[in-house]
């Protein structure tokens, strides 16, 4: 059986028409508010900027969505956010803030409580948290530590997924390294789940050479998705047609797409599927990654660099593809043809 060439530009634009790539676009460029409120607007400022700082720092959006708002904003417009940060100091009162965030949680707006501590303040005596639920609540303390308050913010606001992960590092250049890389650890093991359940079937013999073929166009379609998802959230383009090439190219005219798809023509039964799903996850994870150093800092990885990075990542997955068999194991499925090896 002929293997069709997959890692040309044209094949991947071929394969990413397979899916709804209007909806990742629309996703990515839907617009939301992110409202940062406190007394002391200097400091929310700071947050605020701390939003839009990344590793792409000089291709800012044109579109702003984080906004340092006075606490007097009226709370009807706080209520058309899709996230409101309240910033308030431990040791304070905070009657205010504490009635402006039950107010807000009342209303089904997400609220994010940030509190500042400053631990140098003789015989300080940090509230209860308890006061704070049910919003989500952080502790920057003073003077800030700006890489500490830009991870917390992007991990809770991430955590409360009511903005898209796609939209969000479009938008804040700050989410975009953090997001690409959840992608790629989740198509990777996407792929390597796949590969682990179309190889239950593959030792049998005549069911071996169709789904190895099918494996291999499913596995490069989720490829390319994903570098196109890294693409977008990363501040590219966004029509795939442009993208596709350019990102076919960082990969050396599609080196590790190509060497997924000669590893995965297990046509040989009783092979064992853990070298099979240990290269869907290394092929995938490599391709990510390649394609996240390119848009960070225009870096094309070379022949070499590839070939270690896919080695890496095929350590890391063979540890997924043992951990998947384990599981199959735990639940009293233990045939002998998929154990066969590893190496």
């Amino acid at each position: 059986m002929k293997i069709p060439a997959f890692g040309s530009a044209t094949t991947l634009v071929n394969v990413i028409r397979e899916v709804d790539v209007h909806a990742i676009r629309t996703a990515a460029e839907t617009p939301f508010v992110i409202a940062f409120v406190s007394r002391d607007i200097p400091m929310a400022e700071h947050l605020v900027d701390l939003m839009y700082r990344g590793a792409r720092e000089h291709d800012l959006p044109l579109r702003r969505t984080c906004a340092a708002l006075p606490f007097n904003t009226r709370v009807d417009i706080l209520q058309e956010t899709d996230i409101v940060v309240i910033i308030a100091r431990e040791g304070d009162a905070n009657d205010n803030e504490l009635r402006l965030m039950r107010e807000l949680t009342k209303s089904k707006t997400q609220v994010i409580v940030c509190l500042l501590n400053d631990a140098a303040k003789a015989n300080f005596i940090p509230p209860l948290r308890q006061h704070w639920l049910p919003a989500s609540v952080i502790t920057l303390h003073t003077p800030i530590d700006d890489n500490d308050a830009s991870q917390q913010l992007i991990k809770t606001i991430r955590s409360l997924k009511q903005i898209d992960e796609l939209s969000l590092g479009r938008h804040l250049p700050a989410f975009r390294e953090p997001v690409a890389r959840a992608f790629i650890e989740d198509v990777a093991n996407a792929n390597a789940a796949y590969s682990f359940s179309t190889g239950v079937l593959e030792v049998v013999p005549i069911a071996n050479i169709p789904l190895n073929a099918a494996d291999i166009f499913v596995l490069t379609k989720n490829q390319a998705i994903l570098a196109y998802k890294i693409a977008v959230v990363m501040g590219l383009e966004t029509d795939f047609k442009e993208i596709m090439p350019k990102l076919a190219a960082v990969v050396g005219g599609g080196f590790l797409f190509r060497q997924a798809a000669r590893s995965l023509v297990g046509l040989l039964p009783g092979l064992g599927i853990l070298p099979k799903v240990a290269i869907a996850f290394a092929g995938t994870y490599a391709t990510g990654e390649a394609i996240t150093r390119w848009c960070i800092n225009g870096e094309k990885m070379n022949t070499d660099a590839l070939k270690a990075a896919y080695e890496i990542a095929l350590a890391r997955g063979k540890a997924v593809a043992q951990s998947l068999l384990n599981k199959r194991k735990s639940f009293g499925h233990a045939d002998p043809a998929l154990i066969k090896t590893s190496k």
